[in-house]
């Protein structure tokens, strides 16, 4: 292998290590002891499949009735580098007006939002509970609000379950306290850490792409 091939390898490698992720989120108990998982309720929706595709949900579909979920938990940073966070918007059931917020400003909101909607930030907080929340409207009057910061995401008030789909992925499901009922399916927003790309690993594989170039380019005048 020549100079230039060997300098283009090394770009690639350390191009792919460089993007490859770690643990940056995980989940936390509000209680002591911890709350134990629980069953995804029959009636939920997005669980048993209604609406995927139809227009409650956007799929695929990440979980199912047979799967648990973390009521009593936060979600919280457990790393002290940056990292990118990207929420996406999975669907509502619901008769109130929901909201999804981070760091008080609203980001979702299930009347007007698209199904698949995202929104990402660059994480430098630290470790801790994230900072984001959800809140609902009903018919012009305020219904309730939970907190990702406080302790009150518990079964039988306005409270959100936790479902992890991989390490640094979760699915939030909102219980509005509607009372019509306990399910957990009213605003589902996904949440996923990432890797911020480190601005000279970038420049090292864009100058080993640019190396292919060049060499394809004198090829092709051979």
């Amino acid at each position: 292998m020549n100079k230039l091939m060997q300098g283009i390898a090394l770009a690639a490698v350390m191009g792919v290590s460089g993007l490859a992720q770690a643990a940056y989120i995980d989940t936390v108990a509000n209680t002591a002891p911890a709350e134990a998982p629980v069953g995804v309720p029959g009636n939920n929706d997005y669980a048993n499949g209604t609406g995927i595709p139809g227009g409650l949900f956007t799929g695929p579909q990440y979980y199912d009735t047979t799967d648990t979920v973390l009521l009593s938990h936060s979600l919280a940073s457990v790393s002290e580098d940056p990292f990118k966070l990207t929420f996406t918007y999975l669907g509502k059931e619901a008769g109130y007006t929901g909201s999804f917020l981070y760091e008080g400003s609203e980001v979702f909101n299930t009347a007007t939002s698209p199904l698949g909607d995202t929104f990402s930030v660059i994480y430098s907080g630290g470790l801790g509970k994230l900072d984001f929340g959800f809140s609902s409207d009903a018919w012009g009057a305020f219904a309730g609000s939970v907190s990702n910061q406080g302790a009150g995401n518990l079964a039988g008030g306005y409270n959100f379950s936790i479902f992890e789909v991989g390490e640094d992925w979760f699915i939030l499901s909102l219980d509005d306290n509607n009372q019509v009922d306990d399910n957990h399916d009213d605003m589902l927003v996904m949440v996923k850490a990432s890797k911020v790309p480190e601005p000279g690993t970038l420049a090292l594989l864009g100058l080993g792409l640019a190396g292919i170039a060049v060499r394809m380019k004198g090829r092709k005048k051979a």
